[in-house]
């Protein structure tokens, strides 16, 4: 018997490892649990203990949690932080200058589904950026960044920043309200089923699935085993992936797809089925909209060559070459 409570303790401590280093990759998600109670009715509990100060701590490198409200961000509350992350706290304006680039990023119509934000060290949580959300019916959602990567080498340094932005979004563009239905369980769901409720039959992420993922579903599914067997699914199909990220799973597929129809030029001919799931985006015209305003606001609509704005190349941003955990829509931290 002592043997086998020592082999189910290595297991579970090797399942936990996998799952943090998945975890770490690139966008890793808060529940609104983490994020305190706020204004916003976004609800959620305490995400920490709460220090001698009374100050909270923070358990995921949260360093200022911030209230949405139209242009502005309001904030709610400083946690409890020291050292390089006390000094990030103190420094508003760097928390402003993030928060312009959002703006320039979202449109303010589409700023109504973001109820929160949150500055926090990124190397603490092994990540760049997050979204989750922050009502149950997935109207309101929580929009995270890591302070320490937007400054990394300097503001946006190589485009990063921005692009973590747009592929944040894209993750509450494809799984809010009027794409998923949260109310729907897995088992009464006749549309793919994100892991946040059932999809709605129109969705842009259903559309996906039904159209890309749904004939090689079941060898996906058999890739999950371990990364070998993913990095062997890749692979064979590498022509239908914007990026090596968005293999992981459809809800990283379609936010890689998002960001790369915002950030690519030209739009593609459709020769690969990566190609072909940017053009499902051309195919919507709130989509073209959206594109137009973001290219628009970083002024990379210039003539010729010209660009003000510096992204990184479409599909060579700096995870693009892994993979995310296969069984999140997006990445949770707990």
């Amino acid at each position: 018997m002592k043997n086998y409570k020592n082999i189910l303790a290595i297991v579970f401590l090797a399942i936990s490892i996998v799952a943090f280093n998945a975890c770490s990759k690139d966008q890793v998600i808060v529940p609104a649990s983490s994020t305190g109670n706020t204004n916003s009715g976004g609800g959620g509990t305490s995400s920490g203990n709460t220090g001698s100060t009374g100050q909270e701590v923070g358990q995921n490198g949260e360093i200022t949690l911030y209230k949405v409200n139209g242009d502005n961000i309001e904030k709610i509350k400083d946690y409890k932080v020291t050292g390089v992350d006390l000094e990030y706290q103190k420094d508003v304006a760097k928390h402003n200058q993030i928060w312009d680039l959002v703006k320039k990023v979202v449109p303010k119509n589409q700023r109504d589904k973001m109820g929160q934000f949150v500055i926090y060290s990124g190397q603490k949580a092994g990540s760049a950026g997050f979204v989750a959300e922050i009502k149950s019916d997935l109207s309101s959602w929580i929009m995270g960044i890591a302070i320490d990567s937007a400054f990394d080498g300097g503001f946006n340094a190589g485009g990063e920043l921005v692009y973590t932005i747009i592929h944040e979004f894209g993750h509450i563009l494809t799984l809010e309200k009027s794409q998923v239905d949260s109310s729907i369980t897995q088992e009464n769901c006749t549309n793919y089923f994100p892991g946040e409720g059932c999809a709605q039959e129109n969705s842009y992420i259903n559309e996906l699935h039904n159209k890309y993922w749904k004939d090689i579903w079941s060898e996906y599914k058999a890739a999950q085993a371990d990364q070998n067997a993913q990095q062997s699914f890749y692979d064979k199909y590498k022509d239908r992936y914007v990026t090596q990220y968005a293999s992981t799973n459809p809800g990283e597929d379609i936010a890689e797809v998002f960001a790369t129809f915002v950030t690519r030029k030209e739009k593609p001919s459709g020769n690969t089925i990566a190609e072909k799931k940017i053009l499902l985006m051309y195919n919507r015209s709130e989509l073209i909209e959206f594109r137009d305003h973001i290219r628009k606001n970083l002024k990379l609509r210039g003539k010729g060559n010209s660009v003000a704005f510096k992204l990184p190349e479409p599909g060579k941003w700096k995870q693009a070459n892994t993979f995310g955990n296969p069984f999140k829509t997006k990445c949770r931290r707990h």
